[in-house]
């Protein structure tokens, strides 16, 4: 992996927990996100999935990012204007320099 090869840009955040009015919170995206990160995004796979009834398409993502040590499961990608979870972040080759980032995004779901 070079610098070069990182052709797409993406922003890495946190969900924020905003009040719902009845004691509990629900997760909503910094308002002012913007991509500010360079990429490299691989797709990996797709499949369904059958919950509750309804069909769920899952689409998994490799994006490689320079090396940041605080990255990790709770953090969520925006590419595209598309959200995605983050399952896993790979230090890779334990070089600090780069960072995979195992990525899903649920399609007819709550992400």
């Amino acid at each position: 992996m070079t610098a070069s090869d990182l052709s797409e840009w993406i922003a890495i955040f946190q969900m924020e927990l905003t009040p719902d009015g009845q004691g509990g919170f629900i997760e909503t995206v910094p308002a002012g996100l913007s991509p500010d990160r360079p990429a490299h995004v691989r797709r990996l796979s797709g499949q369904e999935l059958t919950a509750s009834d309804q069909i769920s398409s899952r689409i998994r993502y490799d994006v490689t990012i320079r090396y940041e040590p605080a990255v990790s499961a709770a953090w969520r990608v925006m590419w595209r204007d598309q959200l995605l979870d983050v399952l896993d972040a790979n230090n890779v080759g334990n070089g600090d320099a780069w960072l995979t980032l195992r990525c899903e995004r649920k399609e007819a779901g709550v992400q």
